[in-house]
């Protein structure tokens, strides 16, 4: 099977935020197939200034084991402003077809979506040249944008609007990440057998207990004696950080110290606001390799996940709260919905109020207190993800859908 995925922020475990897209096509490539990636030329957590002029940029052909990886240009500085990271999404949807243009025929594309934007250009290509087009729905655009407030211009809306329901229409099989995804879609029309889940998974050979990694990061941080409070990801509008420092507020006086990594659009608020309360029993770090996460999760007493309060985030299942589990690390967990019931299920932690900081604060100390409590609740989330969230399990899941989607199509041809 020749396959080519179209992922805007295609990037390894050198790069910090997810690497799930790679660790896919790594297995792909190591079961014989073919498989190419047309992404952009910086990851999503962390820019990468551009070197050389845009025209030199256009294309450029890289190898990433058995991986080709082709870089289109792409406007970087999408943590800026919304401007920019609108920039960055057209500037992907019109160079991205470039790459997959000078493909050799692949017998399937799998596009992931978002953004939204290169995934209808992806289809362009798709319907040119009659490949079968996967599209793995990450998150729901626009509709996302439009909760969070992000995004309120009619026009666009219903152009973003127009564009999901076309590529619903047009793809061969949808893969959600997450049952409430599925759900959502499904709710609006399209029929559950073309939809399948697969969810995000955790790599046993990374993200394990590793006492040692994380006593060293203690003494890096000179934090022998305090109580580690960890977020680990993205800082942007979405990730609700500000009842993270709410609760730090009400934690001032104690020996608990809290550790946010990462970076996004919110971080230079998020570090005035700290400021601007004295809360010097916060650090914030830049972000760091995914290779390098297990340590400092392992570094921690408790992990928190957060994001804000909008209807379709109960349907989220962010990538850091699996990680924080498959490390036995205990889980405060502050996403209504399938986050939630997964924590209540594992029995991995407590979970609290979206936006109420004081309670985030009590619970904290709650379990501060009960160390017994809290390596009851890291073993129970350890056993939970290794036993539902298997990568290796998701990525076998992933290759067969792609080659049934292959079968199918050349049986029957996507209509258009």
């Amino acid at each position: 099977m020749k396959v080519a995925v179209v992922y805007q922020y295609y990037q390894g475990h050198q790069a910090p935020g997810h690497s799930l897209v790679f660790e896919l096509t790594q297995h792909l490539a190591g079961q014989g197939h073919e498989v190419t990636v047309v992404s952009g030329e910086t990851g999503y957590m962390q820019a990468d200034p551009a070197v050389l002029p845009w025209y030199r940029r256009l294309l450029r052909r890289e190898r990433d084991g058995a991986v080709k990886v082709i870089r289109t240009f792409t406007y970087t500085q999408l943590h800026r402003s919304y401007s920019g990271r609108l920039l960055s999404f057209i500037s992907f949807s019109l160079s991205a077809p470039l790459g997959l243009l000078g493909l050799r025929r692949p017998d399937v594309v799998l596009a992931s979506s978002p953004p939204i934007f290169p995934m209808f250009s992806t289809w362009l290509v798709c319907k040119l040249r009659g490949i079968p087009l996967v599209l793995e729905v990450r998150d729901l655009w626009p509709e996302s944008a439009v909760q969070m407030g992000i995004l309120r211009n009619r026009l666009l809306i219903s152009v973003m609007s127009w564009m999901e329901r076309l590529l619903y229409n047009q793809a061969v099989r949808i893969v959600a990440l997450t049952t409430g995804i599925r759900d959502d879609i499904v709710a609006r029309g399209w029929p559950a057998e073309k939809l399948q889940v697969v969810t995000c998974g955790v790599d046993r050979d990374m993200l394990f207990t590793d006492l040692p990694a994380g006593q060293r990061i203690r003494r890096q941080l000179g934090w022998q004696d305090c109580h580690i409070v960890l977020y680990l990801g993205a800082m942007g509008e979405a990730n609700n950080l500000d009842v993270v420092l709410d609760a730090a507020r009400q934690s001032h006086g104690k020996p608990v110290r809290y550790l946010l990594i990462g970076d996004g659009m919110r971080k230079p608020c998020i570090q005035a606001r700290a400021q601007a309360l004295g809360l010097d029993n916060v650090l914030i770090l830049p972000p760091i390799p995914k290779d390098q996460a297990r340590a400092y999760i392992n570094a921690a007493d408790l992990c928190v996940v957060t994001l804000l309060d909008i209807p379709l985030f109960r349907g989220a299942i962010p990538t850091k709260l699996l990680d924080y589990m498959a490390c036995a690390r205990p889980v405060l967990c502050g996403v209504a919905g399938e986050a939630g019931q997964i924590v209540k299920a594992a029995g991995a932690g407590l979970n609290f109020s979206a936006n109420d900081g004081q309670h985030l604060a009590e619970l904290i100390e709650q379990l501060r207190h009960d160390p017994e409590k809290c390596l009851l609740m890291g073993r129970r989330g350890q056993a939970y993800v290794r036993e539902h969230f298997d990568a290796a399990v998701n990525r076998r899941a992933m290759e067969q859908l792609l080659l049934d989607s292959c079968r199918v199509a050349l049986k029957a041809p996507a209509s258009g």
